[in-house]
């Protein structure tokens, strides 16, 4: 009974940072998948109440608590540039397995895996001293890598982070640095591990602590993603495109005249254009290449109706030909392809005037 009444405060605490969780998720309630990750912390919290309300309170519910890795998953969330996606599920074509990523993040450049378990269990899982067909980190890694290459954010496989909330044994640290991925989190220098095991620790115990060790030195170890060169983004585009773009544009009829100020009757652009607009659109045209339009590929196998239109169509399987980035405002078509199984590489950016010269006759309307 005295040891019950001593958990009721942990009890208590825990069920209080759900609910902390809970508001601080606020800010991205947009973002696709928070939904579902709010209502895991609030299935975990319902939980931790029920056992309050029936006095059934033992120290396993604290330790075991999903809360914990939710909790290191909101952080780093919060920490994240431009998320785009939590708790997104991929599909392997080869089999009906599902691997889902916590994170995607800049734009979908980069992908994150958030663990909070203890930095030993981790090494000692990853040498063979884990359950029978339990998965260790560096099967995850692997995982996480071949997946990104099945499913490219512009043509290129995301970058992979793995967050460690209670940090990772140098061990463990150089083996994934081998495969490719990003670490974030502490490192932590052990001298006490071999590969053979000799060790009497179970890697499961204190899974969700943080480590403690007299012959662990930690230092704190950020590791992001390599910057990508950039080039100079148009206004037009700023909203939409995340500076870590890299590949070719290739620019959606509409977009083109948005973007240059180029009208239909190019002997007369200042019917319809500044001659600001003109003059970038000289120099942009000096650059532009003109391609065929593309004969085959899984955009054109698209069922012609609704959203998707023959030029439209023409337009984006153009593009991925060309193994360039689509940049339009036309978001029913990405929505529709979308709804057939086919995820296009494009920039989606907000319609806009075609003109400058409406701007100096525009009035405001005040809602």
């Amino acid at each position: 009974m005295e040891e019950k009444s001593g958990l009721m405060m942990p009890l208590a605490e825990k069920i209080e940072s759900g609910r902390e969780l809970m508001k601080k998720l606020n800010i991205y309630k947009d973002v696709p998948g928070v939904g579902k990750l709010s209502r895991k912390i609030n299935q975990e919290i319902r939980f931790l109440e029920k056992v309050r309300s029936t006095d059934s309170v033992k120290r396993e519910h604290l330790h075991s608590t999903n809360l914990i890795h939710l909790t290191a998953l909101v952080e780093r969330l919060l920490s994240s540039k431009n998320p785009a996606e939590v708790l997104k599920p991929f599909k392997f074509p080869d089999s009906e397995t599902r691997l889902t990523i916590d994170i995607i993040c800049d734009g979908g450049a980069t992908w994150i895996k958030v663990i909070a378990r203890n930095a030993r269990a981790l090494t000692l899982i990853s040498l063979g001293n884990g359950g029978y067909g339990q998965k260790s980190i560096l099967d995850h890694a692997k995982s996480h890598l071949k997946c990104a290459t099945l499913h490219p954010h512009h043509y290129k496989p995301p970058n992979i982070i793995f967050y460690f909330a209670y940090g990772i044994e140098t061990t463990l640290y150089s083996q994934l640095e081998k495969l490719g991925v990003f670490i974030e989190g502490d490192l932590i220098e052990r001298e006490d591990i071999c590969p053979g095991g000799g060790t009497r620790e179970n890697p499961e115990a204190g899974a969700s602590s943080a480590p403690k060790s007299e012959n662990a030195r930690t230092k704190n170890l950020i590791v992001a993603s390599s910057p990508s060169p950039q080039f100079e983004i148009s206004p037009l585009l700023q909203p939409a495109v995340s500076s870590t773009v890299t590949v070719s544009l290739n620019l959606d009829v509409s977009t083109l005249l948005a973007y240059n100020g180029r009208g239909v009757d190019r002997s007369n652009p200042f019917y319809i254009n500044s001659s600001m607009e003109t003059a970038r659109a000289q120099d942009l045209l000096q650059r532009v290449n003109v391609v065929e339009d593309a004969t085959d590929g899984r955009i054109l196998n698209l069922i012609i109706g609704g959203k998707i239109k023959l030029r439209s169509r023409l337009v984006f399987a153009s593009g991925e030909n060309t193994r360039s980035v689509t940049v339009s405002a036309n978001e029913g078509f990405v929505r529709a392809a979308r709804m057939q199984g086919v995820e296009c590489t494009a920039i989606l950016h907000e319609p806009r005037s075609l003109s400058e010269l409406k701007e100096k006759d525009a009035k405001r309307i005040d809602c």
